[in-house]
């Protein structure tokens, strides 16, 4: 265009701007019904306008669409001083001012200071990990005195397939445990040692004596890596909460001082219905605790990028990175980094139950189940992790059930010192929120006992361990161990100094290959 035809072009064009302009400031009230325009609520108003009944749960008038959409709200909706949130008395009694920095005591294990579930747990999507700022100080003392441990926020994909494994793991352990007995009572005074084994994760011996009343006594001193009650907790860094339902329970108290109303039920009358004294009760219902449940155990399944791109949900990658993450996985087995994160298991029922018996049993909040007669394992919510689950859904398995590609075996290990909590033990608790007690003694985890973390998703989840101090994959690995460590045998080294060792002498492109493999398994979602 030449400069006579731009200036043209300007001249012709002004006058219709003009007109424009005066179209516009004439006609306003036109201009706002050409549109929607948005509007803000002048209205303090809680955020949440109703709650899931558990009643209507369990009569089967909520939908499992319409409970799994209650639990993304409840998730996601940050709550204000109208819905209860923070705290201004911690379980235990000691004043709060609605929020803290960090643990104050009284029964407190982490700092109040969150107002919705999805502000930490969001990448790389809802429901995922937290970056390095959302990590929370723990406090297993609950004094709100240090030193605590920090904690890193977990990516709850894959959440309903880990609890399902655990109950029927559980089932295996405790079906060991009672063959042992059978046998033992058959032969008084006679010691019946059995392995204990679930899905190929071998969790030591149990040793069973019949006595001639018939009674028959357990030496549990062989057993590792899970209590001697043999029940399989898939939750918390170190393997100590039970259920999903309870981590559910837990954290919108202990985190957010959402105080669901079964959780008050276990204050002292004195301090129901208003456990926190924040001037507002039932600030989550049984049926909102049951539809959070529901909505982290039905998420996406964490998955590699090769069948993710099988899935046609993802570019596939060229042959040379395919080959690349072949030959890292190779090397991940070869090192011995697959003994722990093991890479499958077989799942025999896909479907999730809220409330449940399974696992003998011991996935079921009994104390619950005496105050509310709708939280009822006959009437529970189904969710078909092969058909009712956000896609990516598991794998179906030919035989039947799933293929769960967890890289983890559920199973806490022993990872020496450069790990271990500088707070001290951690406290075990059972499916009703109690910690647990065997033969009169509160089960406590070692402070550098830890679960084995599932890798599935660790491409999209830094920084990494238990409290984020690893940022990058090849650094998580070498703090596996140490470059001097204790001598085998010293209770003081880690279970995977050996593998840790062997992937350090590795040459530079071989522990880039097993990186580029650990970064290919990734949560994704197709939605979001």
């Amino acid at each position: 265009m030449n400069g006579a035809e731009s200036k043209s072009t300007r001249i012709l064009t002004m006058p219709c701007v003009a007109a424009l302009a005066a179209l516009v400031a004439c006609a306003p009230g036109e201009k706002a019904a050409s549109r929607d325009l948005p509007v803000i609520s002048l209205e303090e108003k809680p955020a949440l306008s109703r709650h899931v009944e558990q009643a209507d749960v369990a009569k089967g008038a909520v939908p499992f669409p319409e409970l799994f959409a209650a639990g993304d709200h409840l998730f996601h909706a940050a709550y204000n001083g109208l819905d209860g949130v923070g705290a201004m008395r911690t379980a235990g009694g000691a004043p709060l001012p609605r929020f803290s920095v960090g643990p104050v005591g009284g029964g407190q294990p982490i700092a109040v200071s969150a107002q919705a579930c999805g502000d930490c747990h969001a990448v790389p999507f809802a429901a995922g990990a937290g970056h390095a700022h959302t990590r929370v100080l723990a406090d297993p003392d609950v004094d709100g005195k240090a030193p605590f441990n920090a904690r890193g926020t977990t990516s709850l994909h894959g959440d309903g397939l880990l609890q399902l494994l655990a109950e029927e793991m559980t089932e295996e352990l405790q079906a060991a445990r009672d063959a042992a007995a059978a046998e033992a009572g058959q032969s008084p005074g006679a010691p019946v040692r059995k392995a204990l084994a679930a899905k190929g994760v071998e969790f030591g011996e149990i040793v069973a004596t019949g006595g001639k009343d018939g009674a028959v006594a357990f030496d549990y001193s062989g057993v590792v890596g899970v209590e001697p009650d043999l029940v399989v907790r898939p939750f918390g860094w170190k393997g100590f909460v039970t259920t999903l339902r309870g981590f559910v329970l837990a954290a919108a108290n202990h985190g957010m001082g959402m105080q669901g109303e079964e959780f008050a039920w276990r204050l002292p009358p004195e301090r129901q219905p208003d456990g926190d004294e924040d001037g507002v009760s039932r600030e989550l219902t049984v049926g909102d605790i049951t539809a959070m449940t529901v909505y982290n155990a039905a998420q996406e399944t964490p998955l590699g990028v090769a069948h993710l791109a099988e899935l046609g949900m993802v570019a596939r990658p060229d042959a040379a990175a395919l080959a690349r993450v072949d030959e890292g996985r190779a090397l991940f087995e070869r090192v011995g980094c697959g003994s722990c994160h093991r890479p499958e298991m077989h799942l025999a029922n896909t479907v999730f139950e809220e409330p449940t018996k399974r696992g003998g049993g011991h996935y079921l909040d009994g104390f619950l189940a005496s105050k509310d007669p709708d939280y009822d394992p006959a009437r529970p919510v189904r969710v078909d992790m092969l058909k009712d689950a956000q896609p990516p859904r598991v794998e179906a398995h030919p035989e039947g059930g799933a293929t769960v590609r967890l890289y983890g075996d559920l199973k806490r290990h022993r990872m020496g010192r450069q790990l271990a909590d500088t707070a001290g033990p951690q406290v075990v608790f059972d499916s009703t929120l109690a910690p647990l007690q065997i033969d009169g003694e509160v089960r406590v985890i070692p402070p550098d006992e830890f679960l084995t973390a599932e890798l599935w998703g660790v491409g999209s989840t830094s920084p990494y361990l238990h409290d984020d101090r690893a940022g990058t994959l090849r650094e998580a690995i070498l703090l596996h161990g140490e470059d001097a460590p204790p001598p085998p045998g010293d209770p003081a080294r880690s279970e995977a100094q050996e593998a840790r060792e062997a992937f350090a002498g590795l040459a530079d492109g071989e522990q880039t290959a097993v990186v580029t493999f650990l970064k290919s398994l990734v949560n994704f979602s197709p939605d979001r």
